[in-house]
């Protein structure tokens, strides 16, 4: 094993802890062969909706904006995603076109694996595909998850869902915001005037307290409460 600085160790990390082949064994390290690092700046649109999903990301370092838009030009963020999260594996997997917008909102280091290079390393190891499955079940779980949120809970109930997973990801009740206020809005499906609304229902409930991007959660089990389906 080489050095916690060594490129290569850090790409074989990013990949094992991509939720796609985190089940994978040995077979994780075979599979980094065929992965190619890219660095892009911030603002780069990695793909659109009129793009052949022939790539696979896996991100190392910044963060990728996933989003649609709507007729009217609105914006609906889907996806936040940083070091370790991988993104269009399903679009890859069954071909066609990509689902959606991706854009870098820093500058990014990239782990890119094509099309035809993931259904090779599959032909060669048919055990691949079985450990990719349950990577596979985890995004899906993940996007029922933002389906029902955004279809049956109002915005305050949204938003303390957010809030929760970003508190579990930081380890604690302080939540140091990365994205902007317009981007957490476009998280959670509402305009950012909805947004300051929302939270200021949860401060005056006594439910978060909110200095400039730190946000901190005061009572986790109210907002629990409140974002569980209704």
């Amino acid at each position: 094993m080489g050095p916690p600085g060594n490129p290569a160790e850090l790409d074989k990390q990013a990949v094992r802890s991509v939720p796609l082949f985190a089940a994978l064994g040995d077979e994780a390290d075979e599979l980094l062969g065929r992965f190619q690092t890219i660095r892009r700046p911030a603002g780069t649109i990695l793909f659109t909706p009129t793009d052949r999903a022939e790539r696979l990301f896996a991100v190392r370092a910044g963060r990728v904006k996933l989003y649609k838009l709507s007729a009217t030009g609105n914006e609906q963020i889907l996806h936040l995603y940083g070091p370790g999260h991988s993104f269009a594996e399903a679009a890859v997997l069954a071909g066609g076109m990509y689902p959606a917008f991706a854009k870098a909102l820093d500058d990014v280091t990239l782990l890119v694996v094509t099309r035809r290079e993931l259904r090779q390393a599959i032909a060669d190891n048919p055990d691949l595909a079985m450990g990719m499955l349950a990577g596979l079940s985890a995004k899906l779980h993940e996007f029922n998850r933002l389906i029902e949120e955004l279809s049956l809970k109002d915005a305050p109930a949204r938003l303390a869902g957010v809030l929760l997973r970003l508190a579990e990801r930081a380890g604690g009740a302080t939540v140091y915001l990365q994205q902007t206020r317009r981007e957490l809005a476009g998280q959670i499906g509402t305009a950012a005037e909805t947004l300051s609304r929302a939270l200021g229902k949860l401060k005056d409930a006594g439910l978060i307290e909110v200095r400039g991007r730190r946000i901190t959660l005061l009572d986790a089990d109210a907002l629990a409460e409140l974002a569980r389906p209704g």
